[in-house]
């Protein structure tokens, strides 16, 4: 072999050497992770957990895995050289699984990290991986709160054994009945026959007006029922009036009742809570004041106004956004007779009563024309079996309701104060001074100069009928005003449309108060006054003192409105 072979030779070996230590050689890798602690596998050999600083690897071609039990593996093929330092960080995305969520017994509910699952048990999530916290509960047992962890692609079976929490029911009743109940302490809202866990509880019942009661009350297994009964809580209500001759009463709620009293002078001894008092005097403007009266007492005072009005002026408030309402006319401050000592019972006891302010009443009837008004205003309709052409016609088929409704529009709209008027004010102005069955008198073939009642003209089309031998010339309510006033200037007081009133039902006379205000008022009520008689009236229910209720609207009743002055 020549030496120029063998140099050739040579030259090829270390060449060769070259290119096998270039594949062949070492390499290195350095693995982070976040979170740290994943295992780093080459080649499917486990070679530590992160972070690693320094692997060394031979060069070549290798298969790298990073593997974290709460995440998605890592998984890439990596190729080295000799000499090669190679960084891999991972940061893991969290990974899913599957939880299976069982309990004994059934239909727990599952909270997973305060979150609660819909549905119950038994039951299945899908979850991202990672550590958690379970719990699971049920009516009158013990929740149970378990840590488990969920590795990525694992379904994870999680069965909890819930015990027994003991309860009893517990029905507390009271006295008044809408008494509140507290458990004090505790995040629960009292109902009857509500369940509580077994153990002591403070409980306080309240209602303003009331002496508070708190006490101890022991659940047992079973049903547990307490009664507690409480005390009316009382002040002393002093008043204080000029002029020292007013008259003054005072108004509070005694249970589902409204009371009324006079006050004789002295400090009165009254329930805790809202108090209405009001003062009044002839010539004098009335004063009112609500008071919320505490335990301690309270003084009330007055100082009546002189009030000098023009009996008989008429006027019409502007309401605001345009237009005037009723036609009103003063009606002076005075006294009367109320009733009829030879009437019904429901007339008697023939009674005084003071009205000692003076007030406003409409001069006619509510009409058709000025309900539409409201209507309009409102967005409520007019009764289907109303013409709205027949703007001048009374107004008919409008209940208590309605007639509130009304009035307190007017108020809105004026800024004054109108009403229904009382039971009495309502007799005061129909009667104008008289004290027979009528303003004129007693001769009841008057009525048709006066008023639209059931006579000849209704009897051509109810002919079976009893009806007054005179002529009005109407049968159904008409336009208001076609007949003569009263000497107030009112007009209808008798017929066409009888008048809803303030007052509730029918109540008797020796309970009414003598100044004219309502017995018992509000929407509460399943009827409510209504006077003077309609277009369907016999005379005897045309009378000043004739009394009737009803509870609804019909095309026979309709109202007038009183504004305070």
């Amino acid at each position: 072999m020549s030496s120029r072979v063998k140099t050739l030779i040579g030259v090829g070996v270390v060449v060769l050497a070259g290119v096998v230590y270039q594949v062949f050689g070492t390499a290195t890798i350095a693995v982070t992770s976040e979170p740290p602690g994943a295992i780093i596998r080459v080649d499917g050999r486990q070679r530590g957990v992160t972070p690693r600083e320094r692997l060394e690897l031979d060069s070549g071609s290798h298969h790298l895995e990073i593997v974290h039990s709460h995440y998605e593996p890592h998984v890439e093929t990596i190729r080295l050289s000799r000499g090669d330092h190679v960084q891999r960080h991972v940061t893991f995305k969290a990974g899913e699984g599957v939880l299976k969520l069982l309990s004994n017994p059934r239909g727990a509910w599952v909270e997973i990290n305060g979150e609660r699952l819909p549905g119950v048990t038994p039951t299945e999530a899908e979850w991202p991986s990672g550590e958690h916290v379970i719990a699971m509960g049920q009516a009158e047992r013990h929740i149970v709160e378990e840590r488990h962890v969920l590795k990525h692609g694992q379904t994870l079976e999680v069965n909890f054994n819930l015990n027994i929490d003991p309860h009893g029911s517990v029905t507390i009743t009271t006295s008044p009945r809408d008494a509140k109940v507290e458990f004090i302490g505790e995040d629960v809202a009292y109902q009857p026959k509500m369940r509580l866990q077994i153990g002591e509880y403070a409980v306080r019942v309240s209602k303003p007006g009331y002496v508070a009661q708190e006490f101890r009350h022991q659940v047992r297994y079973g049903d547990n029922l307490h009664h507690v009964d409480l005390e009316r809580d009382y002040g002393s209500l002093r008043v204080v009036v000029n002029p020292q001759d007013a008259e003054v009463s005072v108004r509070y709620a005694e249970g589902n009742l409204q009371r009324r009293r006079d006050y004789a002078g002295d400090a009165m001894r009254v329930p805790v809570g809202k108090v209405e008092v009001r003062a009044r005097a002839l010539g004098y403007r009335t004063a009112f004041r609500s008071i919320q009266l505490p335990h301690a007492g309270a003084t009330v005072r007055f100082d009546l106004q002189p009030i000098s009005v023009e009996p008989g002026r008429e006027f019409a408030d502007t309401l605001a956004g345009g237009g005037e309402g009723p036609t009103m006319v003063v009606i002076p401050a005075g006294s009367f007779m109320m009733g009829d000592a030879e009437g019904p019972p429901s007339e008697r006891p023939l009674h005084r009563v003071s009205l000692t302010q003076p007030f406003a009443v409409s001069k006619f009837e509510v009409s058709i024309g000025d309900y539409l008004a409201f209507l309009d205003a409102t967005g409520r309709a007019l009764h289907e079996r109303l013409d709205p052409a027949n703007a001048t016609h009374a107004l008919s088929y409008v209940s208590f309701a309605d007639a509130v409704a009304y009035a307190d529009w007017l108020s809105e709209r004026t800024g004054e104060k109108y009403r229904l008027p009382s039971e009495a004010e309502w007799e005061y102005v129909a009667r104008g001074g008289s004290t027979g069955h009528y303003f004129w008198g007693n001769d009841e073939m008057e009525l048709c100069r006066y008023a639209n009642i059931a006579d000849r003209s209704t009897r051509q089309v109810y002919r079976d009928w009893e009806t007054l031998n005179c002529e009005d010339n109407m049968v159904r309510p008409g336009p208001v005003g076609s007949y003569a006033p009263n000497p107030f200037g009112l007009y209808d007081v008798y017929g066409n449309v009888a008048e809803w009133v303030a007052d509730c039902g029918m109540p008797e006379y020796a309970d009414s108060p003598g100044d004219g205000s309502p017995v018992a008022e509000g929407l509460g009520c399943t009827t409510h006054g209504v006077r003077g008689g309609s277009w369907d009236s016999q005379p005897i229910e045309a009378r000043s003192s004739y009394r009737n209720t009803a509870s609804s609207a019909n095309d026979d009743r309709g109202f007038r409105v009183v504004r305070e002055l």
